[in-house]
Formats: structure tokens, C-alpha cells, sequence
């Protein structure tokens, strides 16, 4: 994704658009960047510098302390759009992932059509910009798409990857950073073709076996395959508040808003779960947990939603200060077949249709666009 944090706050707030911005925080704190704008890249600002020095080179710049709430919404959209297009999806962060197109062909066309498709849709559907390398190893996809930056397109062609790497800087290959850069500058080395170049006895014995690495990067050369994310155990959704909470509904309100949240990862993953798991903090951060297992899975907010409130309501006695609260889920399988409910005040179809409708709007329009009613409480808070 290009400029990822920012591009997130100007599809939330379009005034930003065409200005320096800065996702970070405070200026006069001692944070650092987080991201930049291309517009404040001009000014020499990149990521990792101290916000301090990024005011200086750029006083108009706006700061933003930027949301990983926000972030990480925005991030599962444009995943749900990669996994439309294929089962072999490598994320690598909460902005950039793999895509292994093999056997794809048919349903989707070739690569760069496929690049194309995922491309706009992203757009349409999330209102981002992605820049796609198409390659045939991780390693030539990863520099194409950094190299085609912002929003664009490359594909090299097999056979073309050493003649595309070679009039590249040396620190364009992925690992080379500023310590081993300088070293291979320092040897002359300035290109990856001059890389390229140099025997691999002379950068084994230089480097051990970051050297054998550099020798095969160098040519374009990398065989890691593309793989999806280990199965998770468990999945779950925390938050920390700014003051500590007193009130219950607050504190419920949350509780209801983290619990759509894992529900919803929880339906994405095709999986159902048993426990249900309560973490709380108090304001002298003891930290306590409680856990229920049901009788059956379940991936119903609602049902997920009883178990932790009834959790909650057992340790929020008196004076509680909560400084945190979460909920997790585990003991997870693919849902089995459903026991009738006798009592049930509604067929277990219609919840299903009302869960599949509900992931559907927040697919296309973002997790807020419905909420239950507490957790939209929470969010007025």
C-alpha cells in the first residue's frame, strides 16, 4: 500500500489530500514517524526520524497521532480483497502481503491483469492506492513494487530480472541496510550489477552467509515460497483507555465493540469457538482473567457478547478503575452442526443471514458502518 497511515486519514478526511502530513504523533514529544506523505517526503522526511526534526524541515507539515485501531480495519479490508484472488496470500505486515498467482489463470486472467483487478478493486472498495511487482520470485515482486511506487504497476518478465536489478542501488535489495550498504560501498560496490559481478568466495569470505545471500539476490535468484499465515489458536481484541473507567456501561460499551470485532475475525476464518476469554486491568495493573467455555461453538456476537458481560459483571464490584479490557477466543474448529434451540426466539437461519449481511456492509463500507447499539455507545464516549 502506498504511504499506508496517511492514506488512510485522507480517505477519512479528503482535506488532507495534496498536503504534508505526518502520522506520528506530537511534535514536541519524542516519538517518531510513523509515516509520511509524499508530499512531506520532499522534504526529506522518511519513517523511524524524531518528530522534532521532521517539524524543522517541514514547519507546515501536519501531525497526526494516527489510529492502529483505524489501521489495522482499513488493513483487513484490503486483505479480504487479496484472498478474493487467491488461497496463497503471505502477509508481511498490516500494509504489504505476497500473492502467489500460480493456477489462478483461469478464473482471473494473467498476472498483470490479476494485478490490474486487485488493484482497482482495492480502490473501489477501500479507496486506497496499491503499487503491485509482479515478478517470479518474492524477491523481484517485492523491489518491482517499490520501484513502481506510488501507484503503479511493473511486471518482469522471466528471464529479465538480473538486466532489471542491475543499474539499481545496491540498498534497493531487500536486507541491504545502512550499515551493510556503507560496507559494500566501501568495496566499491554501488550498483547491484557491481554486485553482481564480484565472485561468491570473495563475499562469503567478506560476509559469512549473508554473503552467499547477497551473491544469489544479486542475479535475481530466490526460492522462498509464498506461505499463508500460520492457523491461529486463538483470537482476540484488547483496548486500552486514555483515563480509567469507572462507569459499567462504558466499560460493557467496549466489551461489546472488541466483541463484534472477534466475532467478525473469527466468521472470516471459517471458524467457530468454545471459550470465550475475559481480560481486565485495573488501574494499579493487576491484571485478571476469567474463562467459560460453551456447550458448543459459536461465532455470534451476540452469543460471544452474553458470555463476556456475564464475565465482566462478576469482577466489576464497588470502585473498580479499569484501565483495560479484552476479550479472546479459543478452542477453535470449523462450526459443526447446530443443536435446536427450543427456546430460541429466533431460527438460527436468520442469524446467519443477519451475519453475513452485516460482514458484507462492513467489507464494502468499513467495520463502523453498522454497530450494535452499546458498542456504538462506546464509540460517543
Amino acid at each position: 500500500m502506498d504511504a499506508f497511515f496517511v492514506s488512510v486519514e485522507e480517505t477519512l478526511d479528503p482535506s488532507l489530500k495534496g498536503k504534508p502530513v505526518i502520522v506520528g504523533g506530537d511534535p514536541d514529544g519524542r516519538g517518531v514517524v510513523a509515516a509520511a506523505s509524499y508530499e512531506a517526503r520532499k522534504y526529506g522526511i522518511h519513517s523511524a526520524m524524531p518528530l522534532a526534526r521532521a517539524r524543522r524541515l517541514c514547519p507546515k507539515a501536519i501531525f497526526l497521532r494516527g489510529s492502529l485501531h483505524r489501521y489495522s480495519e482499513f488493513s483487513e479490508r484490503v486483505f479480504a480483497v487479496l484472498d478474493r484472488y487467491s488461497p496463497l496470500v503471505e502477509p508481511v505486515s498490516v500494509d504489504e502481503a505476497y500473492l502467489d498467482h500460480t493456477g489462478c489463470e483461469r478464473l482471473f486472467g494473467s498476472a498483470p491483469e490479476a494485478a490490474q483487478r486487485i488493484r482497482d478493486e482495492i480502490k473501489r472498495v477501500v479507496g486506497l492506492n496499491a503499487s503491485i511487482g509482479i515478478g517470479s520470485n518474492k524477491l523481484i515482486a517485492k523491489v518491482a513494487s517499490a520501484y513502481s511506487k506510488p501507484n503503479g504497476m511493473l511486471w518482469i518478465l522471466p528471464g529479465r530480472e538480473r538486466a532489471f536489478l542491475a543499474p539499481l542501488s545496491v540498498d534497493r535489495i531487500p536486507g541491504v541496510g545502512p550499515k551493510g550498504g556503507a560496507e559494500l560501498k566501501r568495496m566499491g560496490v554501488r550498483t547491484t550489477g557491481d554486485l553482481a559481478r564480484l565472485p561468491r568466495e570473495l563475499l562469503e569470505e567478506a560476509f559469512g552467509k549473508w554473503g552467499t545471500a547477497l551473491y544469489w539476490k544479486s542475479r535475481g535468484v530466490a526460492g522462498a515460497e509464498i506461505l499463508p499465515p500460520e492457523e491461529a489458536k486463538s483470537i482476540g481484541h484488547e483496548t486500552t483507555f486514555e483515563e480509567d473507567l469507572t462507569d459499567p456501561r462504558a466499560v460493557e460499551s467496549a466489551l461489546s465493540y472488541l466483541c463484534e470485532k472477534v466475532a467478525g475475525r473469527l466468521r472470516r476464518s471459517g471458524k467457530a469457538a468454545r471459550c470465550v476469554t475475559l481480560k481486565l486491568r485495573t488501574s494499579d495493573f493487576k491484571t485478571v482473567t476469567r474463562a467459560h467455555t460453551l456447550p458448543e461453538g459459536t461465532s455470534d456476537d451476540h452469543t460471544i457478547y452474553q458470555t463476556a458481560v456475564r464475565l465482566l459483571r462478576k469482577l466489576f464490584v464497588g470502585r473498580t478503575r479499569v484501565r483495560l479490557v479484552g476479550v479472546s477466543l479459543s478452542r477453535l474448529a470449523p462450526p459443526g452442526p447446530r443443536q435446536a434451540d427450543l427456546f430460541a426466539t429466533a431460527p438460527r437461519e436468520n442469524w446467519d443471514r443477519l451475519y453475513r449481511g452485516i460482514d458484507g456492509l462492513r467489507d464494502k463500507y468499513g467495520f463502523h458502518v453498522i454497530l450494535r447499539q452499546a458498542s456504538a455507545w462506546k464509540r460517543s464516549l
